[in-house]
């Protein structure tokens, strides 16, 4: 069965959108309030690519990774799920409005703070993660043939 690069791209991409929509529980029927999806298609798209993207440019550069290619399943739901929640906080900030008349007081899009300790939380996680993960695949393309020692040339095994 012949498929283009273009078709698994699709799929990969198509498949990365599902996982994430799923791990950020982000459907109608748990969107309560909304009863909606919060994030269209396009937003969680580009959370991916900036994580792909993110991954490709942190050192050490190892080689350039696409959605179809990426290495670590969990990296890429985590970095792509920092951009969706840092996405949603800059919305938050920006529509920030705390109104008050006549001891009533009312806060609409304030949860700037929750998505402040959410991002931190992630990120501190991921990047750790990230840079071990990377670090490993450095030293492991490096010692790829084997490091050689004195005791190669000796006919005793150990």
């Amino acid at each position: 069965m012949a498929t283009t690069t273009g078709t698994d791209e699709d799929r990969a991409q198509q498949q990365a959108r599902r996982l994430l929509r799923l791990f950020l529980n982000d459907t109608p029927e748990l969107n309560r309030l909304i009863r909606q999806e919060e994030s269209n298609d396009h937003k969680l798209d580009l959370a991916i690519s900036l994580a792909i993207d993110d991954y490709n440019i942190t050192a050490p550069l190892l080689q350039d990774h696409t959605v179809n290619n990426f290495p670590s399943l969990y990296l890429l739901i985590y970095g792509a799920t920092i951009q969706v929640l840092r996405s949603a906080g800059i919305l938050q900030s920006r529509n920030e409005l705390v109104y008050s008349s006549g001891g009533v007081s009312v806060r609409i899009f304030d949860k700037t703070q929750h998505y402040q300790s959410w991002i931190a939380q992630f990120v501190a996680e991921y990047e750790r993660k990230k840079q071990n993960y990377k670090m490993a695949l450095n030293i492991s393309s490096a010692l790829a043939g084997g490091v050689q020692s004195e005791y190669s040339i000796l006919n005793y095994f150990w």
